[in-house]
């Protein structure tokens, strides 16, 4: 059980690693602050579920 918690995880930074990079790519080639607000809106939805996963 472990093992699959620790893959979920790592799949999980990967992911979020991956769509960070793609947006950031994309601001730099546009310069389309659209990109950026996408990527705050990403972390903080991020932070908001690991605040409300910690509380229960």
């Amino acid at each position: 059980m472990t093992k699959n918690k620790n893959i979920e995880k790592y799949l999980w930074m990967v992911t979020v690693l991956f769509i960070t990079y793609l947006l950031v790519g994309s601001f730099i080639e546009s310069s389309n602050f659209l990109d950026v607000i996408y990527l705050i809106v990403l972390y903080i939805f991020i932070i908001f579920t690991k605040i409300v996963n910690k509380k229960q």
